[in-house]
C-alpha cells in the first residue's frame, strides 16, 4: 500500500465517488501537477520571458528599424554591433552574430545590428540584411545616435549595455581577424560569447575588451 501511494500520483478515490468522479479528479490532479511544473520551470529559468521587461533607457534612445518603425525590444542586455555594408570584416562577422543571436536571444539578450554608413539609402540596407540572411534586429543608425552613445569608431565593433544603459563591454566580437587585417581560419578567443556567458552566469561586469580590426565609421554626420 505504501509503495502504491508513491507510484501513483493520484490517490485512491472511495468507491462511492464512482468511475466518472475518479476520472475527473485524476484529470484535475494531473492538470494541477503539469501547471505547477510549468510555473516552476518558468520561474527557475534564468533569463526566461517572465524575467524580461521593457527598458526605459533604450526606449529613450528612439532607435528605429530599417522600416522606420520604433525598435524597442524587451531585454536584459542590449548587444549593439555596428555594421558597414561595404566592410568585408563586418560582413564576415554576420554568420557568427546569427549563431550568437540564436543562442542568447532566448535568455533576454537583444542583439542589434546598427547600420552606420550615412551614404547608404534604406532600400540598400534592407537588401543587404536580406542578402546576408541577418536573423537579429537591425537598426537605422545613419545619423549615428547609437554610435555616439556607444563611442564606437569602427565596424564591426560591439558594445554591450545593461537594460539601464550601463556599458558592460566594448571591443571585438572575436579574434578571427587580427592586427592589420590578418585572418585566422577560426577564432581562438571569443570575447563576445564569453561576456554573454558570464552575464548569464550572474557576473555583472563591466568586462575588459580588446580593440578589433575593421572599417572606420564615417564621421561626416555631426551631432
Amino acid at each position: 500500500m505504501m509503495s502504491r501511494a508513491f507510484d501513483d500520483p493520484c490517490p485512491r478515490i472511495p468507491s462511492r465517488t464512482g468511475v466518472r468522479g475518479f476520472a475527473m479528479v485524476r484529470r484535475l490532479l494531473w492538470a494541477a501537477a503539469f501547471t505547477a511544473g510549468l510555473v516552476g520551470a518558468a520561474a527557475a529559468a534564468p533569463g526566461g520571458e517572465a524575467a524580461v521587461a521593457a527598458s526605459a533607457w533604450w526606449h529613450g534612445l528612439g532607435v528605429r528599424d530599417l522600416q522606420g518603425r520604433p525598435l524597442d525590444p524587451p531585454a536584459r542586455w542590449f548587444v549593439v554591433v555596428f555594421i558597414g555594408p561595404e566592410c568585408p570584416v563586418s560582413n564576415a562577422s554576420i554568420p557568427v552574430l546569427n549563431r550568437l543571436n540564436t543562442e542568447f536571444a532566448p535568455h533576454g539578450v537583444a542583439l542589434v545590428g546598427a547600420y552606420v554608413d550615412p551614404t547608404s539609402d534604406l532600400a540598400a540596407l534592407r537588401t543587404h540584411a536580406v542578402d546576408y540572411a541577418i536573423t537579429f534586429y537591425t537598426a537605422d543608425d545613419r545619423a549615428h545616435w547609437l554610435a555616439r552613445a556607444a563611442g564606437a569608431t569602427y565596424t564591426p565593433e560591439v558594445v554591450v549595455f545593461s537594460a539601464d544603459g550601463e556599458k558592460l563591454y566594448q571591443g571585438r566580437i572575436d579574434d578571427r581577424v587580427g592586427a592589420l587585417g590578418a585572418t585566422r581560419p577560426a577564432a581562438v578567443h571569443h570575447e563576445l560569447r564569453d561576456v554573454l556567458t558570464s552575464l548569464l552566469a550572474g557576473q555583472s561586469g563591466p568586462f575588459s575588451g580588446h580593440a578589433g580590426y575593421g572599417c572606420a565609421i564615417p564621421r561626416s554626420v555631426q551631432p
